[in-house]
């Protein structure tokens, strides 16, 4: 299992994990974000800051960072499996920093790179994840990782409007584009479709579309990373821990929101959860622990794919 992924990420640049959140988890997600949408902050498709629920006019605005509110919500963006498949990719314990739905729109109207829009300390290490709570879809170029990446202002990875001006964002749009029309068959233009529960994790560099359909989309980073707001919003500038992962949001107060999961990272929760279908293979859990979240990772999945 932890060759084909990586074989997978290395290669095409993303993976697919089919089946990980259940129906039941998707449905009480949807029911708690209706228990706290008087204090759920939404964007609209446009949007350049979110708003309240309760005060937006579109109907069809995506929730914004709902694990900061939810339980149900981080059961959906963070269940054992992605964790586990984050920490042996990035090798590291994930950050998850942001997620919205995706009835907000996407951030450009064409292929795009996540750093462009989404700062962060380790813009190479960032990866993205879509959880499909309906049917959907997402354009993904295949192996676009590998083309060079282009920066603003001779420096930076993320564009900053007033920094760089808009003439520059306009110019990367334009040089990605014609990256991957002279890529030819390096680059191949695939539509991932996902069912309900099928997570999609990518690449920093993958060049991707916009997602079609209902899902959640999302950013993590290695734990020893930092999004870009902890800079200039120092009463933001904090994580919590959430079972083998952590949380930071720009937008909530997470100290005594989220309710913690397990001891923390690096202490083997996520071994824990998959003891049971080690019973009776090679022994205890406690005798395969090895010490470290990303070495219980790699034996943990390497069984489960024997």
């Amino acid at each position: 299992m932890v060759g084909a992924m990586r074989e997978a990420w290395d290669q095409d640049g993303f993976v697919v994990l089919a089946g990980v959140v259940d129906g039941d988890a998707i449905a009480a997600y949807d029911r708690e974000l209706q228990e706290v949408r008087d204090r759920l902050l939404v964007r609209a498709p446009g949007a350049g800051h979110p708003s309240l629920a309760t005060r937006t006019d579109a109907p069809d605005a995506g929730p914004v960072d709902p694990y900061a509110l939810s339980a149900a919500a981080r059961a959906v963006l963070v269940p054992d499996r992605v964790v586990l498949a984050l920490a042996e990719l990035l090798g590291a314990a994930p950050l998850l920093v942001d997620a919205v739905g995706s009835e907000a729109g996407a951030p450009d109207p064409g292929p795009y790179r996540d750093p462009t829009y989404v700062s962060v300390s380790e813009p190479e290490a960032l990866a993205g994840l879509v959880v499909a709570l309906g049917p959907a879809s997402v354009i993904c170029h295949a192996g676009s990782h590998r083309l060079p990446a282009e920066r603003f202002s001779g420096r930076y990875r993320h564009h900053n409007a007033e920094r760089d001006g808009p003439q520059a964002l306009a110019d990367h749009r334009a040089g990605l584009a014609a990256a991957l029309q002279e890529a030819g068959d390096a680059v191949q233009r695939r539509t991932v479709a996902l069912e309900p529960g099928d997570v999609l994790l990518w690449r920093a560099d993958l060049a991707h579309e916009a997602v079609e359909g209902r899902a959640l989309v999302a950013h993590a980073i290695p734990e020893h990373a930092e999004p870009g707001w902890f800079a200039y919003r120092p009463q933001r500038a904090g994580r919590v821990a959430y079972g083998e992962a952590w949380l930071a949001s720009q937008h909530y107060d997470l100290a005594d929101a989220v309710e913690p999961v397990g001891p923390g990272p690096d202490t083997g929760a996520v071994e824990a959860a998959f003891a049971q279908h080690e019973e009776g293979r090679s022994g205890s859990a406690a005798a395969r622990r090895r010490g470290g979240l990303v070495d219980s990772v790699r034996g943990l999945m390497g069984r489960r794919g024997r």
